[in-house]
């Protein structure tokens, strides 16, 4: 048996990866794709890009791999989408772990009940995550989507949550968070999206090179996501995820 972890960047994962044992790269067709072992069970992670279409993929390169293989360790009992979120409540802080207790699909309405871990760790903020195709990058835009009762944002379990569900796979979502509330980026990081979604690294190094004195605010940003990549790694491997086989696929 496996469980599967989807993020939407490398860096979410490798913490998480150094704690493993035996880990190894898979030959999968992702930007990012990695196993090992954890307490006697198979972990699989996996990245390949912000957003739902790129998670998505992720996902189904992961079911059609296992089911390939076709061995009992390869089954997945689980997928966990993981990875950087915002913070919608004001009371989450840079590296606060988040569960959520639903995913909000943001261009449906439609909620769909997470599978919880067991027990839930007493450092975690429980609640609904709100999952969109852009990122919530001002701080107007997060209160806005607080109205929904969501305490945090991402891009990536909406596409993970219906991909998972409708194979009848039990689906947590477990974050961490990057920015606070109340925090706005000093520019608008949708634009330097890819039209598959992917953040275009190369037209931010351009932006800040021809904008030097936004440096030190990207130098910030990367040693925060270091650090909550650091504290979401430690989480995970803490965390236990005992999926529940009565988990029912959507539509």
């Amino acid at each position: 048996m496996a469980v599967l972890y989807v993020a939407s960047e490398a860096a979410e994962l490798e913490p998480f990866r150094k704690r493993l044992e035996g880990s190894r790269k898979l030959n999968w067709p992702l930007d990012y794709a990695m196993e090992g072992i954890l307490d006697g069970r198979r972990v699989i992670l996996a990245a390949h890009g912000a957003g739902p279409q790129l998670a998505t993929r992720a996902v189904e390169v992961a079911i059609r791999a296992v089911t390939v293989a076709d061995l009992s360790s390869s089954v997945l009992e689980a997928v966990v989408s993981t990875g950087f979120c915002g913070a919608l409540d004001p009371e989450l802080r840079e590296g606060g772990i988040v569960v959520g207790s639903a995913v909000l699909l943001a261009d449906t309405g439609e909620t769909v009940v997470c599978d919880m871990p067991d027990p839930i760790p007493e450092n975690a903020f429980v609640g609904i995550v709100i999952s969109q195709n852009r990122i919530a990058s001002t701080a107007s835009e997060k209160r806005s989507l607080a109205e929904s009762g969501a305490i945090a944002v991402e891009m990536e379990a909406g596409g993970v949550v219906r991909h998972t569900r409708r194979n009848g796979i039990p689906f947590y979502c477990v974050k961490v968070v990057s920015d606070r509330a109340d925090e706005s980026f000093a520019f608008d990081l949708n634009s330097m999206r890819s039209p598959e979604g992917r953040i275009a690294r190369g037209k931010i190094r351009t932006y800040a090179l021809t904008h030097p004195h936004l440096l030190p605010d990207l130098f910030r940003l990367k040693g925060r996501a270091d650090k909550a990549a650091t504290e979401l790694g430690e989480f995970l491997a803490d965390c236990r995820i005992k999926p529940d086989s009565n988990s029912a696929p959507v539509d």
